[in-house]
Protein backbone atom coordinates (compact mmCIF):
# COMPACT_ATOMS: atom_id res chain seq x y z
CA UNK A 1 0.00 0.00 0.00
CA UNK A 2 3.06 2.25 0.22
CA UNK A 3 2.87 3.05 -3.50
CA UNK A 4 -0.87 3.77 -3.49
CA UNK A 5 -0.60 7.57 -3.93
CA UNK A 6 1.96 7.23 -6.74
CA UNK A 7 -0.14 4.64 -8.57
CA UNK A 8 -3.26 6.77 -8.10
CA UNK A 9 -1.45 9.76 -9.64
CA UNK A 10 -0.32 7.58 -12.55
CA UNK A 11 -3.93 6.42 -12.98
CA UNK A 12 -5.29 9.97 -12.99
CA UNK A 13 -2.57 11.23 -15.35
CA UNK A 14 -2.99 8.39 -17.82
CA UNK A 15 -6.79 8.81 -17.74
CA UNK A 16 -6.47 12.49 -18.66
CA UNK A 17 -3.89 11.66 -21.35
CA UNK A 18 -6.20 8.99 -22.73
CA UNK A 19 -9.07 11.46 -23.10
CA UNK A 20 -6.87 14.20 -24.58
CA UNK A 21 -5.24 11.76 -27.00
CA UNK A 22 -8.61 10.40 -28.07
CA UNK A 23 -9.94 13.91 -28.72
CA UNK A 24 -6.81 14.83 -30.69
CA UNK A 25 -7.01 11.68 -32.80
CA UNK A 26 -10.72 12.33 -33.43
CA UNK A 27 -9.91 15.87 -34.56
CA UNK A 28 -7.20 14.55 -36.87
CA UNK A 29 -9.67 12.00 -38.24
CA UNK A 30 -12.27 14.72 -38.95
CA UNK A 31 -9.68 16.98 -40.60
CA UNK A 32 -8.00 14.11 -42.51
CA UNK A 33 -4.66 14.94 -40.90
CA UNK A 34 -1.82 12.67 -42.03
CA UNK A 35 -0.45 12.55 -38.45
CA UNK A 36 -3.16 10.01 -37.67
CA UNK A 37 -1.19 7.48 -39.73
CA UNK A 38 2.04 8.02 -37.76
CA UNK A 39 3.23 4.83 -36.06
CA UNK A 40 3.70 6.57 -32.68
CA UNK A 41 0.15 7.91 -32.84
CA UNK A 42 -1.05 4.33 -33.28
CA UNK A 43 1.17 2.79 -30.56
CA UNK A 44 1.26 5.38 -27.74
CA UNK A 45 -2.47 5.19 -26.89
CA UNK A 46 -2.15 1.44 -26.33
CA UNK A 47 0.84 1.92 -24.03
CA UNK A 48 -0.94 4.68 -22.10
CA UNK A 49 -4.17 2.68 -21.80
CA UNK A 50 -2.25 -0.39 -20.60
CA UNK A 51 -0.68 1.73 -17.84
CA UNK A 52 -4.11 3.18 -17.06
CA UNK A 53 -5.77 -0.23 -16.75
CA UNK A 54 -2.83 -1.72 -14.81
CA UNK A 55 -2.97 1.14 -12.31
CA UNK A 56 -6.75 0.70 -11.98
CA UNK A 57 -6.40 -3.01 -11.26
CA UNK A 58 -3.64 -2.35 -8.72
CA UNK A 59 -5.73 0.29 -6.94
CA UNK A 60 -8.75 -2.00 -6.87
CA UNK A 61 -6.83 -4.96 -5.45
CA UNK A 62 -4.84 -2.97 -2.89
CA UNK A 63 -7.87 -1.08 -1.62
CA UNK A 64 -10.06 -4.21 -1.81
CA UNK A 65 -12.73 -2.35 -3.78
CA UNK A 66 -13.96 -4.59 -6.55
CA UNK A 67 -16.21 -3.93 -9.57
CA UNK A 68 -19.79 -5.17 -9.29
CA UNK A 69 -19.42 -5.38 -5.50
CA UNK A 70 -19.00 -1.62 -5.20
CA UNK A 71 -21.60 -0.06 -7.50
CA UNK A 72 -19.71 3.02 -8.67
CA UNK A 73 -16.69 0.92 -9.71
CA UNK A 74 -18.88 -1.55 -11.57
CA UNK A 75 -20.50 1.37 -13.38
CA UNK A 76 -17.03 2.61 -14.37
CA UNK A 77 -16.21 -0.79 -15.88
CA UNK A 78 -19.46 -0.81 -17.90
CA UNK A 79 -18.81 2.76 -19.07
CA UNK A 80 -15.25 1.77 -20.02
CA UNK A 81 -16.64 -0.91 -22.34
CA UNK A 82 -19.01 1.69 -23.85
CA UNK A 83 -16.05 4.06 -24.32
CA UNK A 84 -13.94 1.39 -26.03
CA UNK A 85 -16.72 0.34 -28.42
CA UNK A 86 -17.79 3.91 -29.21
CA UNK A 87 -14.16 5.00 -29.55
CA UNK A 88 -13.37 2.33 -32.12
CA UNK A 89 -16.47 3.30 -34.08
CA UNK A 90 -15.49 6.98 -33.88
CA UNK A 91 -11.90 6.47 -35.01
CA UNK A 92 -12.00 3.38 -37.24
CA UNK A 93 -15.21 1.52 -37.84
CA UNK A 94 -17.80 4.26 -38.37
CA UNK A 95 -19.06 4.03 -41.93
CA UNK A 96 -20.10 7.67 -42.27
CA UNK A 97 -18.89 10.94 -40.73
CA UNK A 98 -22.25 11.28 -38.96
CA UNK A 99 -21.87 7.86 -37.32
CA UNK A 100 -18.30 8.71 -36.30
CA UNK A 101 -19.34 12.03 -34.74
CA UNK A 102 -22.15 10.40 -32.75
CA UNK A 103 -19.80 7.66 -31.60
CA UNK A 104 -17.27 10.32 -30.55
CA UNK A 105 -19.96 12.11 -28.51
CA UNK A 106 -20.97 8.85 -26.81
CA UNK A 107 -17.33 8.01 -26.08
CA UNK A 108 -16.62 11.43 -24.54
CA UNK A 109 -19.83 11.30 -22.47
CA UNK A 110 -18.75 7.87 -21.23
CA UNK A 111 -15.34 9.16 -20.15
CA UNK A 112 -16.84 12.24 -18.50
CA UNK A 113 -19.19 9.92 -16.60
CA UNK A 114 -16.25 7.75 -15.53
CA UNK A 115 -14.42 10.85 -14.27
CA UNK A 116 -17.56 11.98 -12.40
CA UNK A 117 -17.93 8.56 -10.74
CA UNK A 118 -14.25 8.59 -9.78
CA UNK A 119 -14.57 11.97 -8.08
CA UNK A 120 -17.94 11.59 -6.34
CA UNK A 121 -18.18 7.81 -5.80
CA UNK A 122 -21.97 7.78 -5.34
CA UNK A 123 -23.67 4.90 -3.60
CA UNK A 124 -25.19 2.89 -6.46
Amino acid sequence: MEHYILIKQIHITTAILSLLGFCLRAWWMITNNKLLQNKLVKVLPHINDTLLLSAAIYLSVVSEIYPFIVGWLGAKVVLLVVYIVAGTIALKRGETPKVRVWAFIIAVLSIVSIFWLAVFKPML
